[in-house]
């Protein structure tokens, strides 16, 4: 009976080793998938929302309009050199549409209660950036916008473009602007589209195969010597 309890034992942990590393595998297959698409989408550029295809991720697109100061977003948690800070967005009204625009990184005040001076660009401009899908963290509970002062920023630990243009009255693309870093309206960049390379993923997926072989050969061992 013992015997038979240590392989079930021994199968389950090699199942569950062997299962992470496929799945790590395919993460590292899906970053590849995404480094490609980010090199051909990324050298290709739109000039309206009319024109987007289906799955817009990874283009550059270049409009022209204006930036709503009124409604501005501030994404938290945001950290830059240890510092930390928050993500500032605004709504652009482009010819054809609405679009939330991610224009960097600020720096957060000494309190939560403080409000950071936010900048401002007025007048009609042309812009350019990297169509990208919305920042989602995980979150313990659920949490909606926080409005900072009568008529203040929007804090948010999460952005879903199209629930932040329902409660501002504008039919934002589910989609953000990453504003490129050479832009006289950028702030100081700290996003990126891929964490961690596909790299990285094969090695970890190479941890869990030798913790399944180095148990393999134990459980093997043990089973040998019991057995005489």
């Amino acid at each position: 009976m013992r015997r038979i309890g240590f392989i079930f034992f021994t199968v389950v942990v090699l199942a569950t080793l062997v299962k992470l590393g496929m799945w790590q595998m395919s993460r590292a297959q899906e970053k590849e998938s995404l480094s490609v698409a980010l090199k051909y989408r990324g050298e290709q550029t739109y000039f309206s929302l009319a024109s987007l295809p289906g799955d817009p991720r990874w283009y550059r697109l270049t409009l022209r309009g204006r930036f709503d100061h009124r409604q501005a977003v501030l994404l938290d948690n945001q950290l830059y050199r240890g510092q930390a800070g928050y993500h500032l967005l605004y709504p652009f009204a482009a010819e054809d549409g609405w679009v939330l625009v991610n224009l960097g990184w600020i720096a957060a005040p000494t309190y939560r209660d403080q409000i950071p001076v936010l900048p401002e660009h007025h007048g009609e401009m042309r812009i350019t950036g990297v169509i990208a899908p919305a920042s989602t963290l995980p979150e313990l509970a659920a949490t909606v916008p926080e409005q900072l002062g009568a008529g203040g920023p929007l804090r948010v630990q999460n952005l879903d473009p199209v629930e932040l243009g329902e409660m501002m009255g504008l039919a934002l693309q589910p989609w953000v602007l990453q504003i490129e870093p050479d832009s006289p309206v950028a702030l100081q960049q700290t996003w990126t589209p891929v964490v961690m390379g596909p790299h990285k993923h094969y090695a970890y997926a190479a941890q869990w195969f030798l913790m399944a072989l180095a148990i393999g050969v134990a459980a093997w061992w043990w089973l040998r010597r019991s057995k005489g």
